[in-house]
């Protein structure tokens, strides 16, 4: 901490955050560099997504309570979450096995997100990040530079909120996983 601490003090970066760790991990780092007057971090990028919460169960309740910006990485499940179950790619395909393999669960919430996304009239994306953005997070999508119809429904993002009913039937499908991505 001490060492990030000396690059913001050296004007080499502005903010630090962090990324993928236990929330007692998190919780301690920050905590020192409380104790000793260091700079602390104000961002946390962790998995989190429609198909993916566990870092409910700890993390964010901890970010928001102490400030911190939750940048979730992954938000749309390797691409499950912004195309109808069942159209997938090679990465995506070797992503999402990595993460664990897919369940009957995100199957069930890929379709409830498709469904939305048609009574709504806007793109599957759209509403899997309308969703983390109502939880108070900004997500890191990553978009092919080379496609301007991709930055255009991102940016579309603006116009999409979801009721609460909505977020609730798409909530309701999931089922707790193992946490993956930690050391």
């Amino acid at each position: 901490m001490k060492a990030l601490h000396d690059l913001v003090q050296s004007g080499k970066v502005n903010y630090i955050g962090a990324s993928s760790m236990w929330t007692y991990q998190f919780a301690r780092m920050q905590f020192i560099a409380e104790k000793n007057g260091w700079t602390k971090f104000v961002s946390m990028q962790n998995r989190y997504n429609l198909c993916y919460r566990e870092e409910e169960r700890e993390m964010n309740k901890f970010c928001k309570e102490t400030g911190v910006g939750l940048i979730p990485w992954g938000p749309l499940y390797s691409g499950k979450l912004a195309k109808p179950w069942g159209v997938d790619t090679e990465r995506s395909k070797v992503s999402v096995a990595m993460g664990g393999g897919t369940t009957d669960a995100d199957e069930a919430i890929v379709n409830r997100v498709q469904e939305v996304a048609e009574k709504k009239g806007v793109k599957m994306s759209q509403v899997s990040l309308a969703w983390l953005r109502g939880k108070g997070a900004i997500p890191i999508v990553g978009l092919n530079s080379t496609s301007l119809s991709r930055m255009d429904e991102a940016c579309g993002l603006r116009d999409v909120t979801l009721t609460q009913e909505e977020v609730k039937y798409l909530e309701e499908p999931y089922v707790p996983k193992p946490v993956v991505g930690h050391f």
